[in-house]
Parts: C-alpha cells; sequence; structure tokens
C-alpha cells in the first residue's frame, strides 16, 4: 500500500512538472534580479495598472533604453523606450494573451525609432530580412 502512494506521488509531481516543461517560459532577460539600472525614469509609466511594472533595463541603443516588464504567469509583457536626450518621447505598449514564441507588441513616437518585444526564442530572421535591426534578443527596431 505504502509504495503504490508513493508512485501515485511520483506520477503526480511529474504530472504537475511537465507543462512547466514544455509550456513557454517567458522572456528570459526580465528574470534576472531587479537593480539601479532597471529603475524607469519618474515620467515613463503605464497608464493600465493591471499590467506588468516589473521593468528591466534589456538595452540601450543610440542613446534610447529599452525595458521590458512581464507578468508572473508570462501571459502579458510590455516594453518601455526612453530616449535619454528627448525624454519627453517616451512610450510604452502592451500586450496580453502571450502562450508561445511570437512578436509580443511594436510601439513607436514620432521622431524615434519603432521598436519590437519579442518573445525569448522566436526567429526573428523574417524581421531582419525586412529592415528591422535586432538589438537584443528579444528588441529590434526599425526606421523612424
Amino acid at each position: 500500500m505504502k509504495n503504490r502512494i508513493s508512485k501515485t506521488a511520483a506520477i503526480a509531481a511529474a504530472l504537475l512538472f511537465l507543462p512547466a516543461c514544455s509550456g513557454y517560459q517567458g522572456i528570459a532577460a526580465v528574470h534576472r534580479e531587479v537593480d539601479a539600472r532597471d529603475n524607469l525614469p519618474a515620467d515613463v509609466r503605464n497608464a493600465n495598472p493591471d499590467q506588468p511594472s516589473n521593468f528591466r533595463l534589456l538595452v540601450e541603443d543610440a542613446g534610447v533604453k529599452y525595458f521590458a516588464a512581464e507578468s508572473e504567469d508570462f501571459t502579458k509583457a510590455c516594453i518601455a523606450v526612453y530616449p535619454v536626450d528627448e525624454p519627453d518621447q517616451w512610450s510604452i505598449g502592451c500586450s496580453d494573451g502571450i502562450t508561445k514564441d511570437r512578436e509580443i507588441v511594436t510601439v513607436g513616437h514620432v521622431g524615434q525609432p519603432t521598436a519590437k518585444l519579442v518573445t525569448t526564442g522566436f526567429d526573428t530572421r523574417a524581421l531582419e530580412d525586412s529592415g528591422w535591426k535586432k538589438i537584443h534578443d528579444n528588441v529590434l527596431i526599425g526606421r523612424m
């Protein structure tokens, strides 16, 4: 009887672990510990409190900082774009319903590059072939 309970418990644990292994695991760069460089400037904020707010700085390119955040269940993600020399031209965009590798959201502001947030592991070759420049595993930029 004790052996049967142990086997049942082991099978149940394996079944619980299996979806976590095979499902979408989020944006890898957002999983690191937060530090001072991750602080969004005070004037950059998401108007929707239901969207993720755990931003991490992903990359800085040509004087523009690109931040990303995602929900704990990986189904919502946001990108914040902050041009250091033009702080009033920041932009932020979010998307939800993320369940697999894909383009998440594209944001832009007049005078700034358009930015695209993609999931970790998403194949960006077609985007790059069409003119997008990959500046981070999760960020591509387009023309102004």
